[in-house]
């Protein structure tokens, strides 16, 4: 088992027994809305937990979650936004 496995096989345990509420609890406590600059447009974004189930997304500030300079915008300008990672 390579170290990723082995990580992902813990935190999975650890987990289990910190609780699956009380991690969505802290997670959105702490990362939602979180601030950062896309990296194709260079808007600030903001991280967006809670809606679409869960998948974290970067948004701007009046919500748009489409990037029209992101390399995988289609023609319906539906491309993501990127956060710079610092």
């Amino acid at each position: 088992m390579n170290n990723k496995d082995k990580a992902k096989k813990d935190w999975v345990k650890w987990l289990n027994g910190y609780g699956i509420e009380k991690f969505y609890d802290a997670f959105v406590a702490y990362a939602q809305d979180s601030r950062s600059k896309c990296k194709n447009c260079g808007q600030s974004i903001y991280l967006d937990i809670v809606e679409g189930g869960g998948i974290p997304d970067w948004k701007t500030v009046d919500g748009d979650y489409g990037c029209e300079y992101s390399p995988d915008t289609c023609k319906d300008g539906c491309g993501s936004h990127v956060s710079e990672k610092i």
